[in-house]
């Protein structure tokens, strides 16, 4: 019994180009909310926004990373389709 996958590439390539635009995250979280005020609790804040913004960047960037990986991979099972289909002509 055979099998097949069948992957429209014009969609995967839509849907990664999708996700790509969509990957371009920015914070917008304040830096420093603190001014001439000094308790303890805005101190908190602010570095929970900073770890925030640095996790936002990390995350952006593994993204970015596993997409571009996606796409490779993409183009290389459409071009063995292509060499195997062109085999069995």
């Amino acid at each position: 019994m055979a099998q097949e996958i069948k992957m429209v590439y014009g969609t995967v390539k839509q849907g990664l180009s999708q996700l790509k635009n969509s990957a371009e995250l920015k914070s917008s979280l304040p830096g420093h909310i603190s001014g001439r005020n000094h308790l303890n609790v805005v101190k908190s804040i602010e570095q929970l926004n900073e770890d925030i913004k640095e996790l936002t960047e990390a995350y952006a960037s593994v993204l970015a990373k596993h997409i571009a990986q996606t796409e490779s991979a993409v183009s290389a099972m459409k071009e063995t389709d292509e060499n195997i289909s062109s085999s069995m002509k």
